[in-house]
């Protein structure tokens, strides 16, 4: 782990410089095959595609940011032309680096933070299955309470959001899936899209499962779900280091699955015995996809 650790800030430290896996893998004492074996499966991503797209990452941040021409920030990524930068750029970004910056974009769910030690160790001891369950799940309505909220700016949903929903919880009418005598919740969170394109901002409720044309408690909104077929990841830790869940799922399980998000909300699934602050039963986050072929039984 330690090994690991020691690896991504080497290579965080050399983004701009002439670096390799081979000369990564021999920093880390082992042979290339040995080492790139390893981080993979400590990390869910191979050595090449973290390196890469880190260099994009930081490309994109510096094309927001400056008035530096694209061939000189292709070059300092450690592509030999503006066209190979291009063809990466929008891979990862579904833009090109002039449009990307021309329309004032930010790099959103499909960047690549760079991994920490707390992040790799959840990784690495099952804090979340790395591969999920593909599902399909039948229209269903819940009653949620709601807000807007902007990215890096979501303490409210833990501290006043849920806090709120929970007192009021009783008042709900036609309440449906128990779970263990109680009630299964549910985070949704839906995207905003405009001119097909996913802004800074999204909208989240603390929800609970009800008959349709259930009358909604005054704040509250009554909300469709819509038939969707969802990978879903068993976060194992409760409420603890969800954000590290989240990090995987969006920004290395989603851009290399070769699965596209269907344009409906994606929901967390809180059992009924979840009941914070504990914080080691398992939770469930469902990603709508599009184009899941599922296993007949």
């Amino acid at each position: 782990m330690k090994l690991i650790v020691d690896i991504i800030n080497h290579i965080e430290d050399n983004l701009e410089k002439d670096i390799s896996v081979q000369s990564v893998s021999s920093f880390s004492g082992y042979s290339p095959h040995h080492f790139q074996k390893m981080f993979a499966a400590c990390v869910g991503v191979s050595l090449g595609t973290y390196i890469r797209r880190r260099r994009l990452t930081k490309s994109a941040k510096r094309l927001a940011s400056s008035k530096d021409r694209i061939i000189e920030i292709a070059q300092d990524s450690g592509f030999d032309s503006q066209e190979a930068f291009t063809r990466a750029f929008k891979s990862m970004f579904e833009t090109t680096p002039k449009e990307y910056r021309d329309r004032g974009l930010s790099p959103g769910l499909r960047t690549q933070p760079q991994m920490c030690g707390d992040y790799v160790h959840h990784l690495r001891y099952e804090g979340v299955d790395m591969e999920p369950r593909f599902e399909e799940k039948n229209e269903f309505y819940v009653v949620g309470l709601g807000d807007k909220f902007e990215r890096g700016k979501t303490k409210d949903i833990g501290l006043r959001l849920w806090p709120e929903f929970i007192r009021r919880l009783d008042e709900i009418k036609n309440k449906k899936g128990k779970d263990k005598e109680r009630f299964i919740t549910y985070g949704v969170c839906q995207e905003v899209w405009i001119k097909g394109y996913i802004q800074d901002y999204f909208h989240y409720y603390a929800a609970i499962e009800v008959e349709s044309g259930t009358m909604p408690l005054q704040g509250m909104e009554l909300i469709k779900i819509e038939k969707q077929k969802y990978a879903v990841f068993t976060h194992r830790t409760g409420i603890k280091n969800l954000d590290h869940t989240n990090q995987y799922i969006w920004g290395t399980w989603l851009p290399q699955s070769g699965y596209e998000l269907a344009p409906a909300a994606d929901l967390e699934v809180y059992p009924g015995d979840f009941q914070p602050p504990q914080r080691d039963v398992p939770i469930e986050i469902w990603v709508p996809l599009k184009g899941i072929r599922l296993k007949s039984a």
